[in-house]
């Protein structure tokens, strides 16, 4: 599954919540792993994620769930997310774990340095916090007034939050103020230290059938009801 450590370092409001467009990625787990994807989405209600690391695979986010579609022997599977966590427990980690790094926000602060991430020219934020051991770190975030970026973040994060409430992830209340601030500014992110940064971002709305479940493929039942001790939320 297109599950890993990837999306979302921050959060803010759409300028509009029809817009939409595609963004291309790269980023890295806590381990340095590396992973790339795409994302198409109109505003929050609707969003897909491909990723050649996980090839004949993608995800679908459209009416308050999340879905995970592959070819398992020949056959196009739809499963829904939660139901794919309480499954993979631990081998699923949550997309949000970029900010769940997060747990209390000592400053973020405006530098003077410029950056230009995905031909969008931003700033560089500095980012310093407190881990959920209480450890002082900094990480640099490149942030932008442009409504691609806060369209995508937006989309994004709301995605973000669907698959971690499905997998009984908490998010710190460091991670919602870091969201509050870059909210109130109208930025939307660029880039998050290493662990993630747009490659590209244009703000064409996709074709509305980009995100409807695909005819004739085979729907999993809710693995929670038919067997309610299925793994458990982590």
């Amino acid at each position: 599954m297109i599950g890993r450590t990837w999306i979302l370092a921050a959060l803010v409001a759409p300028a509009c919540v029809y817009a939409g467009g595609t963004a291309n990625l790269t980023a890295r787990d806590e381990q340095g792993k590396q992973l790339t994807a795409t994302v198409e989405f109109v505003g929050t209600s609707r969003l897909r994620v491909t990723s050649p690391n996980q090839p004949g695979a993608y995800m679908i986010a459209r009416d308050g769930k999340v879905y995970n579609i592959a070819k398992i022997q020949g056959r196009t599977v739809v499963m829904e997310a939660k139901d794919l966590m309480r499954m993979a427990g631990n081998m699923m980690p949550s997309p949000t774990a970029a900010i769940e790094q997060v747990n209390s926000v000592v400053s973020l602060t405006p530098t003077s340095a410029k950056e230009t991430v995905a031909g969008i020219n931003g700033t560089v934020y500095k980012l310093t916090y407190e881990d959920g051991q209480r450890r002082t770190r900094t990480e640099d975030l490149v942030l932008a007034k442009d409504a691609r970026a806060t369209e995508f973040t937006s989309a994004a994060v709301h995605f973000g939050k669907t698959l971690a409430a499905a997998s009984g992830t908490i998010i710190p209340p460091g991670a919602d103020d870091l969201v509050a601030r870059i909210q109130r500014d109208g930025m939307g992110l660029l880039r998050f230290g290493n662990r993630i940064e747009i490659n590209s971002l244009n703000g064409t709305t996709p074709a509305a059938t980009r995100f409807d479940l695909p005819a004739g493929s085979f729907q999993m039942p809710d693995l929670g009801g038919l067997f309610p001790g299925l793994g458990g939320a982590r």
